[in-house]
């Protein structure tokens, strides 16, 4: 089972990457991102992690199960946020790096949604490894 897992998430992230790499579709549209924008998701993405974590902690008594690349779901945001804080971190990543390919080919608003997706991916890289730390004790 544990392989089964490794290859979703395999899946998933290639996906994403490819995704990123805007080989399904380059038209931004009438897209308009700013600085303030981009700086606000940064921040949102930023603590999102450390709020769902202890949302999740006060919701249930019990110890949190660890985020892991060889196990599935436990249950959604509320019951496994580790889990899920994992593989939204690991999406995002992927599609930024993705993104990262188009750059040199990329007009004035591709370039404000590439530094879009890094400030989300970076958030939630940032707001993980804190939400990690101020939590440490209360994964089983």
């Amino acid at each position: 089972m544990k392989r089964l897992w490794q290859g979703i998430y395999l899946l998933l992230t290639g996906a994403a990457f490819l995704v990123g790499a805007g080989l399904f579709g380059k038209s931004f549209g009438q897209t308009n991102v700013d600085w303030v924008f981009v700086l606000l998701s940064f921040l949102i993405c930023t603590t999102f992690p450390k709020m769902a974590i202890s949302y999740a902690r006060n919701r249930q008594p019990n110890p949190l199960p660890r985020p892991s690349l060889s196990r599935g779901f436990v249950g959604g945001w509320w019951t496994d946020p580790g889990q899920c804080l994992l593989l939204t971190t690991l999406l995002l990543c992927s599609s930024f790096l993705g993104s990262l390919l188009t750059l040199s080919r990329a007009d004035h608003q591709g370039i404000m949604l590439i530094c879009w997706q890094g400030a989300m991916a970076i958030g939630f890289v940032v707001g993980g490894f804190f939400a990690r730390s101020a939590f440490r004790g209360s994964a089983t």
